[in-house]
């Protein structure tokens, strides 16, 4: 069944004198996957100290609103269904990337803002901590019916010369079944192919630039240090620095998009964790539109991950220094435990925080079929927070908005209103087929 129409949404909303003045260069939409209401202030208490909560970047939005998320053919969505809808304007079903349905049963592919700013001269980037050819980013370039489809969706990230691409999934750049060499390609377009931090701090000069960070999705958030890959913050700064040398301006969409991998782990570190380098990031485009005055900032979410909830088991209490006390992903405690056979107390005290380890405990990790997702519940009971899915949900999602036009995105309103009042301000003329 379908709840809505599968087209663009058409809107006149209301603008003051001032708002009808302004000018905006720039547009950066910042998504946070997964990332919904309390993750945000399970976040804000972990940066805290006690029951005092520590002010995020977004804290400092003067415009806040709620995003309904469902897709076309579902209450909950899925990120291919939600990205495609903040790409382009367009309702379409779970699994479907930048195609929207039509009445004969088929897709047809539709063109997103993304693309749209590109052709009207703007400089476009794309930064995320998931794959490139993930769901969330692939929505704003590629058009496919197979979310799962990841190596098609490849040559098509390249199609439209984006100029700045930071990301994970060099496997369906340079280990192909088709034994194409995507890198070599980018090469021949004039990218500049850039591997890791050391990379990323030494860009000078160049027009457009691939980054390919991980095989897969970046490492946790947690895990970093441990590796060469450039935090979210990094990419958000450097994008903008290169972007930012485009006479027409440019439009940028940074995903933390490994805030929704912990959520279906129900990981409760991970995710805060996660959500709070997205955060960082957030502070980064705040820092370049106050300065710049002619950038509109756009935050956001896809869908909302997990069903997270502060509080548990009618004892009227959460504990942020649970989450505080934690330094690894619990992928990398399980991988101590299987690959480098170091004792699961060990394990639990070092790098889960945890002092009193109980019997109990240590058995329920040993015995476990899945150990990372049951280390992950041993933080979630002494943090006291609880989870209702290990899949999405279709709670409304937070929306922060600021800079020239932000007072538009203060309401209530579905996703796919997002593109639309994007492109009004931009002066776009979204078309219903993609070229």
């Amino acid at each position: 069944m379908a709840f809505v129409v599968s087209s663009v949404i058409g809107l006149s909303f209301f603008q003051t004198d001032e708002q009808e003045t302004e000018t905006v260069d720039n547009i950066i939409l910042m998504i946070g996957d997964g990332m919904g209401t309390d993750q945000l202030t399970a976040a804000s208490y972990t940066l805290g100290d006690g029951n005092d909560y520590g002010e995020l970047a977004v804290d400092q939005f003067p415009y806040i609103g709620l995003v309904r998320t469902h897709s076309n053919d579902h209450l909950v969505t899925d990120s291919a269904a939600a990205g495609t809808a903040l790409a382009t304007g367009y309702k379409t079903d779970n699994g479907v990337i930048g195609k929207a349905p039509t009445e004969d049963g088929t897709y047809e592919e539709v063109s997103s803002i993304f693309t749209e700013a590109k052709s009207n001269g703007k400089a476009t980037g794309m930064v995320t901590t998931a794959r490139l050819t993930h769901a969330t980013p692939a929505a704003f370039t590629a058009h496919i019916d197979r979310r799962k489809s990841e190596e098609d969706i490849a040559p098509q990230l390249l199609d439209d010369e984006t100029d700045v691409l930071f990301g994970g999934g060099r496997t369906y750049f340079d280990d192909r079944d088709d034994e194409r060499d995507l890198i070599a390609e980018a090469n021949q377009l004039g990218y500049a192919f850039i591997e890791d931090v050391d990379d990323l701090q030494r860009i000078d000069g160049t027009n457009k630039l691939l980054g390919l960070f991980h095989d897969s999705h970046l490492s946790f958030e947690l895990d970093q240090e441990d590796t060469k890959e450039p935090s979210l913050e990094l990419m958000t700064e450097v994008a903008i620095e290169q972007l930012n040398k485009t006479e027409d301006g440019f439009f940028l969409v940074v995903e933390g998009g490994r805030i929704d991998h912990a959520g279906h782990d129900n990981s409760p570190a991970d995710m805060i964790q996660e959500t709070l380098a997205f955060d960082r990031a957030v502070q980064v485009a705040y820092d370049f539109a106050e300065q710049d005055e002619n950038t509109l900032i756009v935050v956001t979410a896809d869908h909302s991950t997990g069903g997270m909830a502060l509080g548990y088991d009618d004892d009227y209490h959460f504990y942020p220094e649970v989450i505080q006390n934690v330094t690894r992903s619990v992928d990398a405690l399980e991988d101590y435990i299987k690959k480098e056979k170091m004792d699961v107390q060990e394990v639990l005290e070092v790098y889960a925080g945890i002092e009193d380890v109980t019997e109990d405990e240590v058995d329920r990790v040993e015995h476990s079929d899945s150990m990372h997702k049951e280390i992950a519940t041993l933080i979630s009971e002494r943090a006291a927070i609880g989870w209702t899915t290990h899949a999405h949900e279709a709670a409304n999602v937070p929306l922060y908005s600021y800079g020239p036009g932000a007072s538009q995105f203060a309401t209530t309103q579905d996703n796919t209103e997002i593109p639309a009042k994007m492109r009004e301000i931009l002066q776009l003329q979204p078309e219903k087929r993609a070229d």
